[in-house]
């Protein structure tokens, strides 16, 4: 997505009163190379998968062919099982390109207001962030001024016995350094508890 894209599309999401400080876009790059750790996982899942459903062939087929009995055609369904596990595992291979992907319709935006996490293509998804949902903020920067913005927020997640708060981290943007210090200026405006 080019720049004059995101702009518009983050303007098309402001609110009366509000005025737009920056946007960019996701680095679908650094999207995906994050989601690559998790996609090594899928491997052997899908691995045995494919090889649970071959050996079900295999030998479904020799006993069909090695009796004549009624009982023995119900079993030439069985490698059919090992369908959904296949599908699990090709989806958690191919989880850099589903990241890729969505980071190439993400645009991120700051305002005086809140910042924003626009994503989708036809479904727009719009996430916003105000001064009272920020707990804190960093930033980290590679050499070439790039980096991450990680925002930690006061909403929480709970799973299973354990209570986490909510990080919305913006991926690859160009001038980290500056952005980040703009979301640190709203963060400011946070109400005193």
């Amino acid at each position: 997505m080019n720049p004059g894209d995101a702009q518009l599309r983050a303007q098309s999401e402001l609110q009366s009163g509000e005025s737009l400080y920056w946007t960019g876009t996701a680095d679908p790059g650094r999207a995906a190379i994050s989601a690559l750790p998790a996609s090594i996982f899928g491997i052997p899942f899908a691995g045995f998968a494919l090889f649970w459903m071959n050996t079900a062939f295999h030998a479904t087929n020799s006993m069909h062919k090695s009796s004549n009995n009624a009982f023995t055609k119900s079993f030439t369904v069985f490698p059919i099982f090992g369908l959904p596990f296949l599908l699990i595992g090709l989806g958690i291979v191919l989880a850099p390109l589903w990241a890729y992907l969505k980071g190439r319709s993400t645009v991120y935006a700051v305002t005086n207001q809140r910042v924003m996490v626009i994503s989708g293509g036809s479904n727009v998804s719009v996430k916003s962030y105000t001064p009272a949902d920020i707990l804190s903020v960093e930033h980290r920067e590679r050499p070439d001024g790039s980096g991450d913005i990680v925002i930690q927020t006061t909403g929480t997640m709970r799973t299973n016995n354990s209570v986490s708060q909510i990080k919305v981290a913006l991926c690859g943007i160009p001038n980290v350094k500056q952005v980040a210090q703009q979301v640190l200026a709203l963060h400011s405006q946070r109400p005193a508890a």
